[in-house]
């Protein structure tokens, strides 16, 4: 009886094993893509924290948004791929509702190292400019406090002389 216990065990914890994803690593459009959600969250928090200041720019990210909504409607989608292939297709919104949230409530109280009128400044640059992917990322690179993804990043391949 304990040898069909501990066979039992082992059928389990293999099954357990094979359906669970591989954890995806990150690849440099999966880390953009991150960045990408990370700031427009920063922005949407704390506009929404600096609408009743001298500072409101509600107005300046609205049309940060309304400007962008291609490129961060394509980098979500980016963000979902990602997520899908580490924690499946049925737990990737999930995963990115979790990390929405994070990226959230690390703003509840307001940013750490930019004040209201800082802040209107960046929407108001972001929502008069066009931006493609990298430039966006490299913005949320200097804008946003704290990690925006967890987990490894993908070895970049570097290209060698004959």
């Amino acid at each position: 009886m304990n040898k069909y216990l501990q066979n039992a065990a082992l059928a389990a914890m293999t099954f357990t094993v094979l359906v669970q994803p591989a954890q995806a690593c990150w690849t440099n459009a999966a880390q953009d893509a991150a960045k990408i959600k990370h700031l427009n969250t920063m922005l949407m928090v704390t506009a929404l924290r600096c609408r009743n200041t001298p500072d409101n720019f509600l107005p300046q990210y609205n049309r940060f948004v309304a400007k962008h909504n291609v490129l961060i409607g394509a980098q979500n989608l980016e963000l979902r791929n990602h997520l899908s292939a580490t924690y499946g297709p049925g737990e990737a919104e999930d995963a990115l509702d979790r990390m929405s949230i994070g990226y959230a409530n690390s703003y509840g109280t307001g940013h750490k190292a930019m004040n209201c009128r800082q802040l209107k400044e960046l929407a108001d640059k972001l929502g008069t400019e066009t931006h493609g992917v990298m430039t966006m990322a490299a913005v949320a690179d200097v804008a946003v406090t704290g990690q925006s993804w967890n987990g490894a990043t993908c070895p970049s391949r570097i290209a060698t002389r004959p």
